[in-house]
């Protein structure tokens, strides 16, 4: 893991609350998290736009991609936030 890659996705405020939802819903599809971050966050954002922030989650392992059936399913990973806060809390 690249604690770096960690930090860079946490550095921007949309996939702050990409990681906000996938914190209450462990599992979901680009549709249902986009739907949730316009619903609940207001925010309006393209597919094409989600999805790069997607590949930076991806890359940092704060999220895994999944092909079920013909959906493609995002799960949220924490580890990567657990070893990075064990560097300063213990």
């Amino acid at each position: 893991m690249d604690k770096d890659l960690v930090f860079k996705a946490l550095a921007d405020p949309t996939r702050r609350l990409m990681l906000d939802e996938f914190s209450e819903c462990k599992e979901q599809t680009l549709y249902e998290l986009t739907a949730r971050l316009i619903m609940r966050h207001n925010v309006s954002i393209s597919r094409q736009a989600l999805a790069k922030h997607v590949d930076v989650l991806e890359k940092a392992g704060l999220i895994s991609s999944e092909k079920r059936g013909k959906y493609r399913m995002l799960v949220f990973n924490n580890e990567p936030l657990r070893t990075v806060m064990d560097r300063w809390i213990k």
